[in-house]
This record gives C-alpha cells, structure tokens and sequence, in this order.
C-alpha cells in the first residue's frame, strides 16, 4: 500500500502539529495586528471546509438534524463539479437511474434544476439525461441553502481557504481561515483564472487587490465538555485537510496486488493522478469569431494534445456531448452530425479528453503536491535540530505552474477549434484528412454565460483525483481500510454474490458507475506513466455500496473525508468521483457526524475494530435510511 508518508523523518507528524497549530494561529489570528483587523469567531457544530457536491450534500442533511453548520467555499459558488467546475451534465448509471437509488438531496437537486427549465433535459445533451447552465447549478445549491442561512443556522463562508488546524490530542479544535475580498470589482478573483490568484489567497497580507479577513471556527461553548463537541468535514476538491491534519493518505497510482489486479506491476506513483480539466463553453452565432492565438500553443504538451480522437467523431457530436443550450430535437446519431446542423444559439460546455484534459503529472509538474513535496516546500510544520517545531505556510497544496499550464491548454484548445484545420490523431491514420474551422463558435464570458468569468474558463478546473484518506486499521485491513478494484468487480473473496459488487455490512450510502480513468502522461509523446494502471478494468454492472469505514481517517477522531477523498485507491477512484456518488457520500458525511454529535460518541468510535454489524452501526444505518437515502441496492 502507498501511504504519503515516503520518506519521513522518524517521529509523529501528528504531534508536531498539535504542538505548532496553536503557535501559526497566534502569528496568524492573535491580535490580529498580522492583518490589520481582529478575527472573526464562529461556533458550530459541523464544520465543513469545501463546498462542492460532497459539502453541500454533508452541510444539507447536518441542517436538517437542527444543528449549527459552518460551510466554507475558496471560491464564490458552491457546487464543486456542477457549477464552479463547469461539468453540469450529471455522470449517472442505468441501474441507479432507473430505480431513483440517488440521496434524497440529489433527487430535489435534479428536480430543482429541471424545474428551472420546465423540461426534463434542457440541453438535450447524450451524455447524460440531465445537462444545464453551470450558474444553474450553483443557483439551484444557493437556493437549498438560503433558508438556513436566513435563520443564522448556515455560516455560509465564501470566498475563503484555510489555512491551518488546531489539534489537541486526537482531535480537531478549530479551524482557522482566510476569507478574500475583492477592493476592485474589475480585478475581482473571476477576472483572470486561478492561476493568477490562488498564492494571493492563503497569503496572510492584504494585497493590491484583495482584503483578507481572519476567520476561525470552533465548536460551541456548550458543548466542549462531552467525548465529542463537533466534528469537522473535509469536503475539498484535493484532500486539503489531509495532511493540515496529519493523516495517513494516498496519493497517486497503486502497486499491482490480488486485490488490484489492474494496478501496475512496476509500483507505485504518487505523482500521478488523474488527470484534471479546465471546461468552457461556447455557442454557435451568426457572427466569425477571432481569438488570438496563445503564446504557447505550438508547444510540445499543447498543440499536439488536441483532436477529435476518432474518425467516428464530429465536432457536432463533441458538441452535443455535453450541450447545455438546445432547441433541436436529437434524430440521428449524435456522431453524424455535422456542424452545419446545429442551428444558431446552440451552447455547449466542452470537456474533452483530446482538447481541454491536462495529463502531464511528473515529480516537477504534478499538481496535487505530495507529501515530501509539501514537507520541503515550507507549507507543513517542521522539526527544529533543538527538537521544537515550526509552524507551516500552507498555501493549498497545489502547484500555481500546474494550473496556469491548464489554463493555456485549454484557452488553445478553443484556438484550435476555431482557427485550425490540423487533427494529429486523425491526420496519422489519413493524411488527407482536414479539420473544419469553426469560426462561428465564440467563448462564452461574463458574469451572465454558463461559466460566470470575465475569461470564459471554469472558476476551478474539474479535479478527478487528490488525496484520498487511508482507513483505520480493521480485521481484513491491518494496513488501513480501503475499497479495492475487486470489491468493485464482485471479485473479492467475501462477496456474497459473485460478479457484484462487494456488499459492505457498514454501508451508508450507494454509487454506480464505470471505472473511468483519465491517466497522466509523462512526456510529449502523450506516453503514460510506466506506473499507471494499465489491466482491462471489469466495470461494475450494479450499484456499488460506500461503507462508512471509508470515511474514518486515522488519528484524528472528529474528522471526517465527505468527497472524493474517502479511502479508495486509484483505479476505484474513477468510480467514485462523479457527481451522485460524491453526493451520496457527502450525505454519509453529514448524516454520520449528526448522528454521532447526538449520541456524543466519536466518529472514529463507530468503526473501532468493527468487524460485524453493531447495535450503534445498525441505528445510524437506519437514520441514514430514514432520510431518504438508500445504503442497500435491491
């Protein structure tokens, strides 16, 4: 097994960090002089640090417990994936589909949205049965949410990053923020994309354009004495709270073993994750469109990255994938259709494998920093040579360079439609071959177009893959629970009905989809890592089971994973990321942290050493249950 902790000095990072926590949020929130102003306290009893699917799922069913939820979001829509992201065309399977085995959240989501549009799928997309405007999606969340922040019960915190944790003993105590305010609304944080500013958010100072506002969370007064007094969330894109926390994790690609018998043989890559995207969207006007060609377009990792990939695709079908726009009635083959066939005012958000995917994941390029990465580049605490600490500077985890090397892909990638007549895959296979240019298509900008920026790209780019937790050591798992390819196969030892997907006594939640891998690259010959897997997958056929084992980190026992860091490998990852299984998961979250605030008993508590149906398991099932959620499929 691959935990992050390669290459460790000899002594408990967990320690370090409860010994330094309190030192940073001295420096950083004391008397508030390293600022300019005093901080702002806020007491709850979830807090919730990422405000994608998976946060507002937990954030939705900790409200409708009654208790007090802090949410914060680093950007300023919720949504993650649906929104922020630009992916609103919803990844869902047939089975799942087709008997409603969604969370009762999801299902008032899809029903919100197509209640905004007044048809079942406003863009008659064929990836999905549901494809939508992405400021849709984060209106729609917006609108789940208002009532709860009008009574005071939602602390609703955008536009705000975290910045480190305070730990004592086993537990998180507070979680302190930064909160960025935009002094000019024309250089706002939608302006230029995210490149440009994430350093300046989880910066301390005040800058040129943003305030920055101190924010701690902490849980209520009231409640400080019990065995719990509120759990905290992690529901970010990459895993953030991970190694704040100082939790065991993984990162990257797994060696090949029994129980993943697609991994490869040659070892393991922390490096490589899959790989992440930035979307845009565009429409067919009536006008020629003109956009500058980007500085590095010709470059090695650009230029040759981009085509149609198959002979059997058109730019209609690549369009109508994920069309969010549409007044056509789809009558052929989404493949056959031509981009003359699209009438005027046609919007679609590209996301394309051989277009806007950024797969290049090296130890220099990687985006998601690992952990001797974060331990070398000053973002962690560290151990003094007298034996002390320093406290760290966390400044997200990420690699600027990365995002910006994204950006420009994907800004090249809409060049290349328009401008281009040049196709690298298809021209290899027929050299006549020649490219229609698109000149019609413009790139949707703005406050009002689907994505919401003043530059036409998503908020965030789409993560796939971060930091995904290593359970708590359990019978069967002495090395830490995690869900394997073959307990997606039906091919693991104790699956009751081969050829199913493993039934977990300790579900809390369901999901169903393909083992969908973007994998990275290492070079410009587009060549994957030796260490990415590389077997034939068996996809699951049936609704899959997420056990709340999964969602239990090590070491620190009031903190939950509630996204796409629950404690998956790489290959079951591409199952578990998409939009109603992020969802659900959230749900598990938010419904596992009432339950055990209620009884006043430790999340971690409810799978120590568990090896069989328990009493206490049994009755957070049946409230998860009771909710609308289904944990079992038929």
């Amino acid at each position: 097994m691959l935990c992050m902790f390669l290459n460790h000095p000899p002594f408990d990072y967990r320690r370090a960090l409860t010994g330094c926590c309190t030192v940073a949020s001295l420096w950083l929130l004391g008397t508030g002089t390293a600022l300019g102003q005093q901080t702002t306290q806020y007491e709850c009893d979830l807090a919730i640090v990422g405000g994608g699917l998976g946060g507002v799922a937990a954030a939705l069913e900790g409200l409708r417990a009654g208790h007090k939820v802090c949410l914060t979001e680093m950007t300023d829509w919720l949504g993650g994936q649906v929104s922020q992201q630009g992916v609103a065309a919803l990844d869902e399977d047939t089975v799942q589909r087709r008997e409603e085995l969604f969370p009762r959240g999801y299902r008032e989501f899809r029903t919100l949205v197509r209640g905004r549009y007044g048809e079942p799928n406003p863009g008659r997309c064929w990836v999905s049965t549901l494809c939508f405007s992405p400021q849709t999606g984060a209106l729609v969340l917006e609108k789940m949410l208002e009532p709860y922040r009008q009574s005071g019960q939602l602390v609703l915190l955008k536009d705000t990053v975290v910045k480190t944790l305070d730990i004592e003993g086993t537990q998180v105590r507070a979680v302190v923020a930064l909160t960025h305010v935009s002094k000019n609304p024309q250089r706002d944080a939608n302006s230029l994309p995210l490149s440009h500013f994430i350093e300046d958010w989880y910066a301390p100072e005040p800058s040129a354009l943003f305030e920055k506002r101190p924010v701690r969370l902490v849980p209520p007064i009231a409640k400080r004495g019990g065995a719990v007094s509120w759990v905290v969330i992690d529901t970010t894109e990459t895993g953030e709270l991970l190694p704040l926390a100082g939790v065991p994790y993984r990162l990257g690609t797994e060696r090949r073993t029994p129980w993943e018998p697609g991994a490869s043989a040659a070892g393991t890559d922390p490096y490589c994750t899959q790989s992440f995207t930035y979307s845009f969207a565009v429409e067919k006007t009536g006008a020629k469109q003109s956009f500058p060609r980007p500085a590095n377009y010709d470059s090695p990792f650009n230029k040759p990255g981009y085509s149609y990939e198959k002979d059997t695709f058109t730019f209609g079908g690549i369009f109508t994938y994920r069309r969010i726009k549409s007044s056509l009635d789809l009558q052929s083959l989404p493949e056959r259709l031509s981009e003359n066939t699209l009438p005027l005012g046609e919007q679609s958000v590209l996301n394309w494998t051989w277009g806007n995917d950024w797969r290049l994941s090296t130890a220099t390029d990687n985006l998601v920093l690992t952990q001797a990465q974060l331990e070398s580049g000053g973002q962690l605490p560290t151990r003094t040579w007298w034996g002390g600490t320093t406290p760290g500077n966390w400044r997200g985890g990420l690699r600027p360079s990365a995002l910006a090397d994204a950006e420009a892909h994907a800004f090249g990638f809409y060049y290349w439609l328009v401008h281009s007549t040049e196709d690298r895959l298809l021209q290899a296979r027929t050299p006549s071959y020649r490219k229609p240019e698109l000149s019609e298509y413009a790139l949707l900008k703005g406050k009002e177009s689907p994505m919401g920026t003043g530059h036409g790209l998503s908020r965030h780019p789409y993560i796939r893959e971060g930091r995904r937790i290593i359970g708590r050591p359990v019978p069967g798992y002495p090395e830490g629970f995690a869900i394997y390819e073959a307990d997606l196969s039906g091919l693991a030892p104790l699956t009751l009905n081969p050829g199913r997907p493993r039934r977990y006594f300790d579900s809390v939640g369901l999901g169903q989809y393909r083992l969908d891998l973007h994998g990275c690259i290492v070079n410009a010959r587009f060549e994957p890592s030796p260490f990415e897997a590389t077997g034939t997958f068996a996809d699951p056929q049936y609704p899959f089971e997420i056990p709340l084992r999964a969602l239990v980190p090590q070491k620190i026992d009031n903190l939950l994973a509630g996204a796409k860091n629950i404690a998956t490998t790489h290959i079951t990852n591409a199952a578990y990321r998409v939009h109603p299984v992020e969802w659900a998961v959230g749900s598990a979250a938010g419904l596992t942290a009432a339950f055990a605030l209620e009884r006043d008993i430790l999340p971690a508590a409810l799978v120590s050493n568990l090896e069989a149906p328990t009493p206490i398991l049994e009755a957070l099932q049946a409230r998860v249950t009771s909710q609308g959620n289904p944990i079992h499929a038929p």
